[in-house]
């Protein structure tokens, strides 16, 4: 058999296996690119004269095949870090630059050449050249670094990985700093350390993740009696990250909002929304990366179980947040909690280093199944005559109904009407019964459930009748509420009361709309001044968005200096968000025009803004007009391949409910026809828009007439 020689592909042949990537990267940060090699070990199942593999963006300089039977393919390669970030890219900010990797789904090729497909696991070799006074991180342990004097930089070589998928590599260069814990393995294999890691006058804002991770990663070792099949555990902050987070196996990666906390600015939200990120990323260590999917149309298998997981591990360490109640009790009401876990165990001690499709998880479930007839449906629809008892019930406060079980009912009525199953006069008259409801989740449950109904009726007469039914709805508990800050509540009382203010002021309580703006100008006017009102951090985003909402373009120009201004990732978002609430088309028209400089908006936030602007009509109509008009300009900034801009299609026509919306968007997409990782994106907005057109057409009269008769 002739050497083989190494082609591209789109799909990968089933009959040569990568086993071993020794790989070099050698980053030039003030040049913006890199070189590299990579030696590739591959088993030949059959005769060939080819083998195909993944590369992308990358010159290569040189291919060489080298010994006969196992063969070692010895690939040189030069790209850019520069105007992109995913693959391996290089990350700017003040205090100077870093080099990062993103390769989840299909990005690894973009840094080396590769076997990009999940379900190619290999062990890896990495070693990373890096500035002498800069640290280099990666999957392993560190095992050695070599000082090169004449260039003043340094090889550092990790140890050999356990297998994994590419998108799970990671290569991380940069002037950081760390905090660490002790992970207690309670004998469940050995203890290692767990590092956060942030620029060096964040380190104050790691404490918080560093504290959730050791406590989660304790929880997730005793919950599956699997150890953690690394050495190390590392997370990091990075300034530029397309993604919330990325569960690189050993070296977490994360947005800066994803994981950075000032205990000083901080909301209990952005606490509780860094907790079930770091906790999510943390199940997937074994679910994802011990275990991983086949293939891209079993992402579930990974997804699902990590954002159930992280729940179940948020439930054990932090009980006070109580969200993910009434998801656990649908998942384990199936099987019964001893049973999931035990099912989940040999699930993941069968095919750890592995690759899965659905059927295998089915299979380690089934026998639990069979011991337990399951009890519980994940909608529950009763005979009429229930529903009217259950909303009785509901109205006299009765405890047999639990705080989860007023939540479920409250999600199971609406979608069963929209369903068309019952009718949507009886899902409104169930929530009568939150004029006597005191309890955050039910709450925060109405507040979607509302949110979404007031999106759909917002160009129809109705709306005004669902803005005052709610009024009438959390008046008795808004009145129960105080704006004064009072550090004794307990974070439970703390969403309540954030929750029922932000409600009431969204759907135009007087009495909270003049609070809200009254604390908003008393913040902007006096900000920097000796003395200034500072927003409790549990309010901020409120108030800055909504006393912003009937703003002047001299307050938003204000603001716009203040946020130009700040440091704090947090503090930024929610100033980004309050940017994009007033109802003035010249302001939102200013603000979509500045956000496309990156010196004021970072690309990876570019597209939450847009998404921001689209929740209001005028917004939606300016975003949705130039993204037709300068699609060119989106593509070249954020290609194709980047399904976080195909995903900002459905984000900005998701309210979209008129045939001539429709239209326009069947002749924009028939203008460019090229998708790339949105074709599905794209589908998905279509089918909502078709959805929103039938909901209109099936409920709005009925809906309008109910409100009517119910409104204050």
């Amino acid at each position: 058999m002739e050497k083989p020689s190494a082609e591209i592909s789109e799909r990968l042949s089933k009959s040569v296996i990568p086993q071993n990537y020794k790989i070099i990267l050698n980053p030039d940060l003030e040049a913006g690119t890199f070189s590299g090699n990579v030696n590739i070990r591959v088993d030949i199942k059959d005769e060939r004269d080819h083998i195909r593999l993944h590369t992308k963006f990358l010159q290569i300089q040189n291919v060489k095949n080298i010994t006969p039977g196992i063969y070692d393919i010895d690939i040189g390669f030069t790209g850019i870090l520069t105007n992109k970030f995913i693959g391996f890219y290089a990350s700017r900010f003040k205090k100077g630059v870093m080099a990062a990797s993103k390769f989840q789904p299909t990005y690894a090729r973009e840094a080396f050449p590769c076997f990009d497909e999940p379900e190619y696991k290999a062990t890896f070799d990495i070693t990373l050249v890096k500035p002498h006074s800069f640290i280099a991180l990666s999957n392993m342990n560190e095992i050695s670094a070599v000082h090169n004097e004449i260039n003043n930089v340094d090889e550092v070589t990790f140890a050999t990985s356990v297998p994994m998928s590419t998108y799970l590599a990671c290569f991380v260069i940069c002037d950081f700093h760390y905090l660490e814990k002790n992970i207690n393995s309670n004998g469940i294999g050995n203890d290692f350390k767990l590092r956060t890691f942030a620029q060096r006058d964040q380190l104050h804002k790691i404490k918080f993740a560093l504290d959730i991770a050791q406590r989660a990663t304790e929880f997730y070792i005793t919950y599956y009696q699997i150890p953690f099949p690394l050495p190390k555990l590392d997370m990091i902050a990075i300034p530029d990250y397309v993604s919330g987070a990325t569960e690189h196996w050993g070296l977490i990666t994360y947005r800066e909002t994803s994981f950075l906390i000032d205990e000083k600015t901080a909301s209990t939200i952005n606490k509780r929304n860094v907790a079930e990120t770091i906790a999510h990323e943390l199940a997937h260590m074994w679910f994802g990366n011990l275990v991983t999917m086949k293939w891209w149309d079993d992402l579930w298998l990974n997804e699902g179980f990590a954002s159930y997981m992280q729940f179940k591990a948020l439930n054990a360490v932090e009980p006070s947040w109580t969200m993910g109640a009434s998801v656990l009790r649908m998942f384990e009401g199936i099987l019964g909690e001893e049973n999931f876990r035990n099912g989940i165990k040999d699930y993941l001690k069968k095919y750890q280093f592995g690759v899965t499709v659905t059927k295998d998880l089915l299979d380690s479930l089934d026998p639990y199944f069979i011991e337990k007839n399951p009890g519980l449906s994940i909608r529950v629809n009763y005979p009429h005559e229930m529903w009217l008892d259950l909303i009785m019930q509901l109205q006299l406060k009765s405890d047999k109904l639990t705080i989860s079980d007023r939540a479920h009912l409250l999600n199971d009525v609406f979608a069963l009407a929209e369903a068309q199953v019952l009718s949507y006069n009886l899902a409104l008259e169930l929530t009568t019964y939150l004029k006597v409801e005191d309890q955050y989740v039910p709450w925060a449950t109405a507040a979607s459930i509302f949110g979404k109904l007031k999106n759909k009726l917002l160009n129809s007469v109705a709306h005004k009748y669902l803005m005052e039914y709610v009024q009438g709805l959390i008046t008795p508990i808004y009145e129960k509420q105080t704006w004064e800050k009072n550090t004794e509540r307990t974070v439970i009382e703390g969403l309540t009361r954030s929750t029922v203010l932000t409600i009431a002021t969204k759907y135009g309580v007087p009495n909270a709309q003049q609070n809200v703006r009254k604390l908003f100008l008393d913040w902007l006017n006096n900000y920097e001044s000796d003395g200034a009102d500072v927003v409790e951090p549990d309010l901020r985003d409120l108030v800055y968005y909504y006393g912003m909402k009937s703003g002047t373009i001299e307050e938003w120009e204000h603001l716009w200096q203040i946020y130009l201004k700040e440091e704090d990732v947090q503090e930024r978002a929610k100033l980004r968000h309050a940017l994009a609430a007033p109802n003035d088309a010249r302001i939102l028209a200013k603000y979509l025009t500045l956000a496309w400089e990156e010196k004021y908006i970072r690309s990876q936030d570019y597209l939450i803004v847009l998404d921001y602007l689209a929740q209001s009509p005028i917004g939606a109509a300016l975003v949705w007009d130039d993204v037709r008009t300068r699609w060119p300009q989106y593509i070249e900034r954020f290609s194709l391949n980047s399904r976080y801009l195909g995903n900002m299609i459905p984000a900005i026509t998701a309210d979209f409910n008129s045939e001539n919306r429709l239209q326009e968007m069947e002749t924009f997409f028939a203008k460019y026809p090229e998708a790339g990782a949105g074709e599905a994106a794209r589908r998905r907005a279509l089918e909502n828009v078709r959805l929103n057109i039938l909901w209109t057409e099936q409920h709005e009269k009925l809906v309008a007439s109910w409100l009517e008769q119910h409104a204050n």
